[in-house]
């Protein structure tokens, strides 16, 4: 794909050809950071086909793989069009309950408010809010790979102190091991039984919060600082 671009710069038609093989990508990502489904028909679609032809046209292999290379430009031209066109949302439709699967960041706006009280410049307010249900969509997506959403976890998050103390344990011990975390990321397995002897954490609490302890230990090895953030408890506690 990197050679394919470099080569897309001087040769119209293998530019042609090399926009319409990648077209579901650069919708996927539009539609990614967009927070709704991109169709090309809709303004974002151009947008985001302009940024990926300047990918192409300041590409070199230096810059690394021409895809990551590809969707930050695509993001940050979007930002900018929503920026000069005020088309963000006054409320951003994510919840803070969404990681206990009681919210629904299709219709909730719980959020809007938190961001608000850590930041006096709207536009900053206004972008941390989209990101914020970008992590959420992207994550979303992730859990299902798992077989639930953040929607299945109404009833498999911690309430009770303690419950969430033994919980933190079992993430921070996951994520301290790599050979644990690599069963949980790459093989999308929780080793229970390896966890409950490391942690001494009962194997019966475990199973029955196993769905939460993944959304954690998904969040925080990834990149989703928003998202971590109402996870922090956990190493806190986890290390208590």
């Amino acid at each position: 794909m990197n050679d394919m671009a470099e080569a897309a710069v001087s040769d119209r038609q293998l530019r042609e050809n090399f926009i319409r093989d990648n077209e579901q990508t650069i919708l996927k990502i539009a539609s990614k950071v967009s927070g709704k489904y991109i169709t090309r028909s809709d303004d974002e679609w151009s947008v985001a086909l302009l940024a990926f032809n300047k990918a192409i046209d300041t590409y070199s292999k230096d810059r690394g793989d021409f895809s990551g290379y590809a969707a930050v430009l695509i993001k940050r031209s979007l930002i900018d069009h929503f920026r000069s066109e005020k088309k963000y949302d006054r409320e951003i439709p994510v919840s803070h309950e969404i990681l206990t699967g009681e919210g629904d960041y299709e219709t909730n706006s719980d959020v809007l408010n938190a961001v608000s009280k850590e930041s006096a410049d709207e536009q900053d307010r206004l972008e941390r809010g989209r990101n914020l249900k970008a992590e959420i969509i992207e994550v979303d997506e992730i859990l299902k790979g798992y077989g639930f959403s953040f929607r299945d976890l109404k009833d498999n998050s911690p309430k009770a102190g303690k419950t969430k103390t033994e919980c933190a344990k079992a993430i921070s011990y996951i994520l301290d091991n790599e050979d644990c975390l690599s069963s949980v990321i790459e093989y999308q397995r929780l080793p229970i039984k390896e966890i409950s002897e490391g942690t001494r954490v009962k194997n019966k609490l475990l199973d029955r919060y196993r769905r939460y302890i993944i959304m954690a230990v998904v969040i925080l090895n990834g990149e989703y600082p928003l998202l971590a953030d109402y996870l922090k408890y956990v190493r806190k506690e986890g290390d208590g």
